[in-house]
């Protein structure tokens, strides 16, 4: 952030609403609201560290005024105190947001004119609100009926609003758990950061502080073990090794390790995490990871020993096959038709030209032959998409093909009422997560053939697990690696230059003009970052087919940093979208017009993780963004905007299974963690037109060099090996 610095002051107010709270490290933007001395008032945004502050308390705090470039003024905090408590403003906020037609002034009035006496007001004598001026009978019959209200939910949002969390977030626990929901969280506050979407651990542990909960008590502690393995299974592993939780409780968490087995032992007992002793350590589990580990496990060896396709009916398949289309079939290719015909499931992997496409055309000829109708498909849209137009045939995406219940909030498709298909191919196999291939599998019958088809050179799936590179690794099953590039392909310096770099080789960076592959070498981030809004702006549209700079994708290695989404989203909507009518999200501002990627699977919105899609409509009164996606469209309240991120640069990981018409990719020291090359390799295959990297050339060559794929913690080739 470029700022402008000012001396130290003091800013004295009252807190009146956060706008965002880093749940990883407890930054927290702010508004305070200050008062002069005739009573006029203005508001201050406040950044920093402000864990234990309520909304309403009185503060006074220390730091300096900066100029952020974006945002305006704000207030960076190096210091804070309370100096009054948040009760009665919790109630003024409460009134002001339930109860219609009391809005902000004259909750304030109420609030003013009762003080600390509000509480008893409302709970003995609301007749009472007719002493403040602008209270009618109407009004506080109104106010009178809401507050006598049993349900619950208005006592859980007067409490939880004092700790900053708003409305909407009460409304979801008070629907999970009804009438007993201030109960509940008061007993253990831990269960807003277990079951309700947008609460993180850090939130309800500054509750649960609050309310005297030790930092050393078995509550904590087992809070903070789901705390880590969510964290994990953020990050792709299945499991935890019991070493790693005891060292994050202390240099983390502040608990000592010696909680660590009890709560495992309680969280065990109560089917939340499953322990297993491995060979090196005990492996802990989420228990629904572990459900689908096993799972996954089981089922695919049962369906490795059915009963394949009959040798005379394979033969004749293949014969067809092999005269289909214009197209004929190199020996490598006859050997995985062939492979896919004769054996109950199959694995074909390959990189991009290696003919996995016409393998497909083919293999759907040789089945249709042998009267079989096979399913196709993909784990997300834009890849079942593609397999639809690259084959002709109908595909969907796995969610859909299971078809998603939000009244049962699972799948439909299961091994109770299994997909009626006797031969299902999967492609870009390498993006299925650990739970998805379980459910997918759960829905099959026992003698379903089933060919997976991905590059086991790209990176795992975002979620927990990777299956596609379990399975090749177990020998459970038969795996054709396709490895000859095929004359067409070999022509494009993308492809070329990406089997290159699996072999260790550095890319071909002479940029031919006539090429699809360049590369531009900047060194300070500001350069590239300028030479990339260059690119974006002018320099590719119109040429390479590119359009619009709609047909554009920036894929960086990285979140954070001068060169992570962040700043570069932030950037390039400033370029692109300088304009539209915006709402505030945590640090960023969602306007009309935006790029926005879905952040997480909304099964009941039908919208799932690396979704793209375009922002139709911001009201801003009602809080409210309509989303354009491929899938269709999805409304967005206020609290669900935490599932939406600017789309303009995206991470590589969130780009797997897509096509663009042009990438750019910085490649640069500050990525210097990510830099690895399975990741560069995912980035550039993501092009179909025209590749750029933008960067340093020790960066590239760092990226080429590092093999390290971060293996993730996960069995599932272990079970697929036992005898």
């Amino acid at each position: 952030m470029t700022a402008t610095a000012q001396v130290e002051t003091t800013v004295e107010g009252t807190l009146d609403h956060v706008l965002y709270v880093n749940e990883e490290n407890g930054y927290a933007v702010a508004v305070v609201k200050t008062y002069a001395g005739r009573g006029d008032s203005r508001t201050v945004t406040i950044v920093g560290s402000l864990a234990g502050l309520e909304i309403g308390s009185a503060i006074r705090a220390r730091g300096r005024f900066e100029k952020h470039p974006r945002f305006g003024e704000q207030f960076k905090v190096e210091d804070c105190e309370t100096l009054r408590p948040a009760g009665a403003f919790a109630l003024e906020r409460y009134l002001a947001a339930e109860i219609h037609g009391v809005g902000p002034s004259l909750a304030r009035r109420i609030a003013e004119h009762f003080g600390d006496d509000l509480r008893e007001v409302l709970n003995h004598a609301p007749e009472r609100m007719r002493e403040v001026n602008g209270v009618g009978p109407v009004v506080a019959s109104r106010i009178a009926a809401a507050w006598k209200d049993s349900s619950g939910l208005r006592d859980l949002i007067v409490f939880l609003r004092g700790h900053g969390i708003g409305a909407a977030h009460a409304r979801r626990i008070h629907q999970r758990y009804g009438n007993d929901s201030l109960e509940r969280v008061r007993r253990d506050p831990y269960v807003l950061a277990r079951t309700i979407h947008g609460i993180g651990f850090r939130t309800a542990d500054m509750v649960a502080a609050k309310l005297g909960i030790p930092k050393n008590s078995i509550e904590r502690a087992r809070a903070a073990v789901r705390f880590l393995l969510e964290r994990m299974a953020a990050e792709g592993h299945v499991y935890v090794p019991r070493e790693y939780l005891e060292w994050q409780f202390q240099s983390g968490l502040e608990i000592s390790a010696d909680w660590v087995p009890r709560a495992l032992e309680e969280l065990a007992a109560g089917g939340e995490v499953v322990v297993e002793k491995t060979d090196e350590h005990l492996a802990v589990y989420l228990a629904e990871l572990h459900a689908a580990e096993v799972n996954v496990g089981r089922r695919l060896r049962a369906l490795s020993a059915g009963r394949p396709m009959a040798p005379q009916v394979a033969e004749r398949a293949l014969k067809k096959a092999g005269k289909a289309g214009s197209l004929t079939l190199s020996t490598e290719q006859m050997r995985a038709l062939k492979t896919a015909l004769s054996s109950a499931v199959t694995v074909i992997t390959g990189g991009p030209g290696t003919g996995k496409t016409t393998i497909l055309r083919s293999l759907l000829a040789a089945l249709v032959e042998a009267g079989l109708k096979p399913t196709l498909a993909a784990p997300t849209g834009r890849a079942a998409r593609r397999l639809q137009d690259a084959t002709g045939r109908e595909a969907r995406t796995i969610h859909r093909l299971l078809e998603y219940s939000p009244e049962t909030q699972g799948f439909v498709r299961d091994e109770r009422f299994p997909l009626r298909t006797n031969y299902l191919i999967v492609d870009e196999a390498s993006m299925m997560d650990l739970e998805l291939a379980s459910s997918m599998l759960s829905a099959l019958v026992p003698n379903c053939s089933l060919v997976l088809v991905g590059d086991r050179d790209q990176l795992p799936s975002v979620g927990p697990g990777s299956v596609l590179k379990d399975v090749i690794a177990s020998d459970l099953v038969p795996v054709v690696q396709l490895r000859e590039v095929y004359r067409q392909a070999r022509e494009s310096r993308i492809i070329a230059n990406a089997h290159g770099l699996n072999r260790g080789y550095f890319p071909d960076v002479s940029n031919d003009p006539d090429g699809d592959f360049f590369f531009i070498e900047r060194a300070a981030p500001e350069e590239v970052l300028a030479t990339i809004k260059q690119l974006v702006h002018e320099r590719l549209v119109g040429k390479f087919g590119v359009r619009a700079p709609g047909d554009i994708q920036v894929l960086t290695p990285m979140n954070r940093g001068p060169l992570g989404t962040q700043a570069l989203n932030r950037e390039l909507q400033q370029l692109l979208n300088p304009a539209g009518r915006g709402i505030r999200a945590g640090e960023r501002e969602i306007r009309e017009g935006d790029r926005v990627i879905q952040l997480r699977n909304d099964y009941e919105k039908g919208i799932f993780n690396g979704s793209i899609g375009r922002v139709g409509a911001v009201d801003v009164e009602r809080g409210r963004v309509t989303v354009a996606f491929e899938e269709g469209h999805a409304d967005y309240d206020q609290s669900e905007l935490d599932e939406l991120g600017l789309g303009y640069a995206i991470s590589v990981h969130k780009s797997q299974g897509s096509q663009y018409p042009a990438v750019i990719v910085p490649v640069h020291p500050s990525h210097y963690l990510m830099l690895r090359r399975n990741l560069l390799y995912t980035a550039i295959t993501r092009a179909e037109r025209v590749c750029v990297l933008v960067g340093t050339k020790a960066a590239l060559q760092q990226a080429v060099r590092n093999q390290d794929e971060r293996r993730r913690a996960s069995r599932l080739a272990e079970r697929l090996r036992i005898d």
